[in-house]
C-alpha cells in the first residue's frame, strides 16, 4: 500500500500544473447545480440534489435542472478522463501520443454514457422508494451498488479501451482481487471530504463563503487527487508497472 501512494504522490506532483488545468472542469461541474433551479446541496464538498422536491419542480425548472446536470456530469467525465490520460503516459512511460488525445474525445463520450446510465438507473429507484416512503434505505443501499459496479470503470476505459459492459466487469474483478486497496480508497476519501467540510463548517461564521472554497479545493485537490489513487490502484494488476 505503501507503493500505492507514493505512486499517487508522485503523479501529482510531477503534473501538478496539467492536473490542476484538467481539474478546472470538474470545478465548473460541481459550482453549475448552484445556479440552476434544482433543488441542490453542498455537504463534503459536493452538490447533492433533493430528490424529495423533484416533484414539486414546474416544466421549466426541470428542464432548467436537467441542462445543468448533463453539463456538470460532462464535464467531470472530461476531467477524469485527462488526469486517466496522464497517468496512463506517466506509468506506461510513454509521451501523449496524438492518437491517445484524439480518443479524449471518445473516452469522454463513454465514461459520459457510463456515469448517465448510473445516474437514470439511481434517479428512478430514489423516486420509486421515495413514493413507497423507502428513499432513506433503499438508495442508499442501491447507490453503494451502482458505485461499486462502476468504480474503476473509467480507469478500465482509458487504460485498457474497454468499453462500458467489459469496464464494469474489469472494475468488480479488481476490487475483488485487491479489496484492500477499495477500502483504502473509501478510508482515505470519507477522512479527507469528511476533515474538509467540518473545517469549513467551523469557519462558516467569520467567512461567509467557505461553501463555496471547500467546493474548489475539493475540486482542484482532493478530487484530483482521488482520481490519481483509483487509477494507479486499478493500475496495480499490472505487475510490471508496479
Amino acid at each position: 500500500m505503501a507503493g500505492l501512494i507514493d505512486h499517487t504522490i508522485q503523479t501529482f506532483e510531477l503534473n501538478i500544473k496539467w492536473i490542476l488545468f484538467f481539474s478546472i472542469p470538474s470545478l465548473l461541474a460541481f459550482l453549475v447545480p448552484l445556479f440552476s433551479p434544482a433543488p441542490s446541496y453542498v455537504s463534503l464538498g459536493g452538490t447533492f440534489l433533493r430528490t424529495g422536491s423533484i416533484p414539486a419542480m414546474s416544466e421549466l425548472d426541470a428542464a432548467l435542472a436537467i441542462i445543468s446536470f448533463l453539463l456538470s456530469m460532462f464535464l467531470v467525465s472530461i476531467a477524469i478522463v485527462a488526469i486517466n490520460m496522464i497517468i496512463k503516459s506517466r506509468r506506461t512511460m510513454t509521451k501523449v501520443s496524438r492518437e491517445m488525445v484524439g480518443g479524449l474525445e471518445r473516452y469522454t463520450l463513454g465514461v459520459f454514457w457510463l456515469f448517465l446510465t448510473a445516474e437514470i438507473l439511481l434517479l428512478v429507484v430514489n423516486l420509486i422508494a421515495y413514493e413507497y416512503a423507502v428513499q432513506e434505505v433503499v438508495g442508499p443501499l442501491v447507490a453503494l451498488f451502482i458505485s461499486t459496479c462502476i468504480f474503476y470503470a473509467p480507469a478500465a476505459m482509458v487504460i485498457d479501451d474497454l468499453r462500458p459492459v467489459r469496464a464494469i466487469e474489469a472494475s468488480l474483478t479488481q476490487i475483488r482481487r485487491r479489496f484492500d486497496y477499495f477500502v483504502l480508497w473509501l478510508a482515505i476519501a470519507i477522512l479527507a471530504l469528511s476533515a474538509l467540510d467540518v473545517l469549513f463548517i467551523l469557519i462558516k461564521g467569520f467567512f461567509p463563503y467557505s461553501r463555496y472554497a471547500v467546493l474548489v479545493i475539493n475540486s482542484l485537490v482532493v478530487m484530483p487527487f482521488l482520481i490519481i489513487l483509483q487509477t494507479h490502484s486499478y493500475i496495480s494488476k499490472y505487475s510490471i508497472l508496479k
